[in-house]
């Protein structure tokens, strides 16, 4: 009981959850976070052919793999906003400015991982 009247001191006095444009980038990165996670559980579909899983604006589709591998995309994008988040939150005390940008990128990694998910999925390989 003591440590959870400690811990609710310790978060009511840190400036993070007052900082609303930093809550503010936050709230859109877990939009994003649960958009992603959810369009990857609905739209990756398990196939028999390969899919292809890179895209080079030279080449077009030079990659083809396991349908499985398309996940990558989405664990990268969990991985991104973890450990910018962490690190937003850790250096916030001592530069507010910084720790905006950190979310600000982890947002527009999301917001591209959302937009590489989609042009990979859109297609239904292997079903009719």
């Amino acid at each position: 009981m003591k440590a959870i009247t400690r811990l609710k001191v310790e978060l009511g006095g840190n400036k993070v959850f007052k900082d609303g444009w930093l809550l503010a980038i936050l709230v859109l990165n877990a939009v994003f976070l649960v958009f992603l996670v959810g369009w990857s559980l609905t739209h990756i579909r398990s196939t028999e052919i390969q899919v292809p899983i890179r895209f080079s604006s030279l080449t077009n589709f030079d990659l083809l793999g396991d349908w499985y591998q398309l996940y990558e995309i989405t664990a990268i994008g969990v991985l991104i906003f973890a450990i910018n988040t962490f690190f937003a939150f850790l250096i916030h005390k001592r530069n507010r400015l910084m720790s905006i940008f950190l979310s600000l990128v982890s947002l527009m990694a999301l917001v591209l991982a959302c937009a590489i998910l989609i042009g990979f999925t859109a297609v239904n390989y292997g079903s009719s």
